[in-house]
């Protein structure tokens, strides 16, 4: 699995480093992306490549290649590739189409006053344009998995009762099937979301479990099937276990153009608070074959 690695040098690349490790496992090629910008007449490919250009930036961009592949657990493949962009998240995601990557991965979301995590600028930006998935990790999501040995144990998909379940299945159970790992689908179902507002919660939890089991008996994979259920999104989200190496696949906003990505609500709520990295898949995508 080739995977495009968003890296800076600091704690949040050596995140995003561990996280493209674990989610591409043994078979993974890691890019790693150093974007510059565009004022910075700069290009560069990593190891392997003579970029002739003698500056103090180089040599601060060799030394930056240099940490970041010495960050790539052994039996992985990867290069650093460096790029002048003018805009970070349109150069990430430009890359990762040049690459053939099947995922962007980014590291440390920024842990705000109020002690949970947002998104950066950059991560923000993707977020909402890239035409692949978007992994990102947090200090605390890359601690699950290095209490799990850098490795995945568990993938978990998350669903609604809107449209749109299928894809986000379909993608976790690939990320599952390239591993042989556990498969669990989740729909989180809550009171104020019922378009129903007088519906009984227990004949929504019902339905829930039924459309879920549809879907997974449609794709034909194995998985263990839960509700997650409350009275908001945030108390079925806190009803939730999550074990060391565990990651979490959801699908963007219903709004998002086909193929694209844009982080609904719910998803932005997720993100703020999941203990385990999370995944989010374009709107109508497919997985195919891996390029190598």
């Amino acid at each position: 699995m080739r995977l495009l690695v968003g890296y800076t040098a600091d704690a949040r690349g050596a995140e995003a480093i561990a996280l493209a490790a674990a989610l591409g496992g043994p078979a993974a090629h890691l890019d790693l992306a150093i974007v510059l910008p565009e004022s910075t007449p700069f290009s560069a490919v990593y190891p392997g490549g003579d970029h002739g250009y003698c500056s103090i930036l180089a040599e601060k961009v060799d030394l930056w290649a240099k940490e970041a592949l010495a960050l790539v657990p052994p039996g992985i493949s990867a290069r650093v590739i460096a790029r002048a962009v003018g805009s970070p998240a349109q150069g990430l995601i430009a890359l990762a189409t040049e690459t053939g990557a099947r995922a962007i991965v980014l590291g440390g979301r920024k842990r705000h006053m109020a002690g949970f995590f947002a998104p950066g600028s950059v991560a923000s930006a993707l977020l909402h344009a890239a035409p692949i998935p978007v992994a990102m990790g947090s200090p605390e999501a890359v601690a699950s998995l290095e209490r799990a040995n850098g490795q995945l144990r568990r993938v978990t998909a998350l669903v609604g009762t809107r449209p749109g379940a299928k894809g986000v299945v379909q993608a976790a159970a690939a990320a599952a099937h390239q591993q042989d790992l556990q498969l669990r689908v989740v729909s989180l179902v809550a009171q104020d979301d019922n378009n129903d507002r007088g519906a009984d919660l227990d004949e929504s939890i019902s339905r829930a479990r039924a459309s879920v089991a549809e879907v997974v008996a449609e794709l034909g994979v194995a998985a263990e099937i839960s509700i997650a259920s409350g009275t908001g999104i945030d108390d079925a989200i806190a009803e939730l276990g999550w074990e060391d190496g565990e990651i979490a696949v959801v699908g963007s906003s219903r709004l998002a153009r086909k193929r694209r990505l844009f982080l609904g609500s719910t998803a932005q709520r997720m993100l703020r608070t999941l203990p385990v990295p999370l995944v989010v898949v374009p709107k109508n995508y497919k997985t195919g074959p891996a390029r190598s």
